[in-house]
């Protein structure tokens, strides 16, 4: 009795394992898709002459978010993630791919102006100010994917959504964005994060804190 007691305590906290190994494989396959960005960040300083460059390298971060996403929604049923990450790839990526340059654009004017006001004592306010809507695009851009992993709409009736949670469910919508905004903390803080868990890891759990949400809507009378 104690024996099988242990195992079955033993295949529990093995599930907790291959989650770790999930996480790690599915951030690894997002660092791969963001090569190009990685090589801008590595090659080119952000100005107003490579801000297009960094726009154009940073496109495919959109699919990387939805595939993994999936991938770690999925890892149980699907058994792994590798196959899923691609499978969702293959399913929407390019659609994502041609959205992506709203969100992304946005993020990197913001991300333009904080280079620029940071060096100006007197635009500290406005600073502060584009960190928090930075914050919000983030979180936005996030939870938009989210609601597309988890249920099938297109971009446009995914972000509409998205935009009504945040009214509904706000608490849970802007958790997420304090789970954003400490992992740029920590990537801040230890640069070797990103490349064993850092977004993999932000991105399942603000899966797990939105699926509350999720229920929610499923649960509704005109959605059962």
């Amino acid at each position: 009795m104690h024996h099988q007691e242990f195992m079955y305590k033993l295949y529990h906290y093995s599930s907790y394992l291959n989650y770790i190994i999930w996480i790690f494989e599915v951030n690894a396959l997002m660092l791969v898709l963001n090569t190009p960005l990685i090589l801008a960040a590595i090659g080119f300083r952000l100005s107003v002459a490579t801000l297009l460059l960094y726009v154009v390298c940073t496109l495919p971060a959109g699919p990387a978010l939805y595939a993994g996403l999936s991938a770690l929604a999925h890892a149980d049923t699907n058994n792994g993630v590798v196959k899923s990450f691609f499978r969702a790839l293959k399913e929407k990526g390019l659609t994502i791919l041609k959205w992506s340059a709203i969100p992304v654009s946005v993020i990197w004017l913001m991300l333009f102006n904080l280079s620029v006001t940071g060096k100006i004592g007197s635009m500290e306010l406005l600073w502060w100010l584009n960190v928090v809507l930075l914050a919000v695009a983030a979180a936005f851009t996030v939870n938009v994917v989210i609601v597309l992993v988890s249920w099938p709409l297109s971009v446009k009736d995914a972000a509409i959504l998205t935009l009504k949670l945040s009214v509904v469910k706000s608490f849970r919508y802007y958790m997420n964005l304090i789970i954003i905004v400490g992992t740029f903390i920590l990537l801040k803080l230890f640069p070797v994060y990103i490349v064993l868990f850092g977004p993999a890891l932000a991105l399942l759990l603000c899966k797990v804190n939105f699926q509350p949400v999720v229920d929610y809507v499923n649960n509704r009378p005109e959605n059962k």
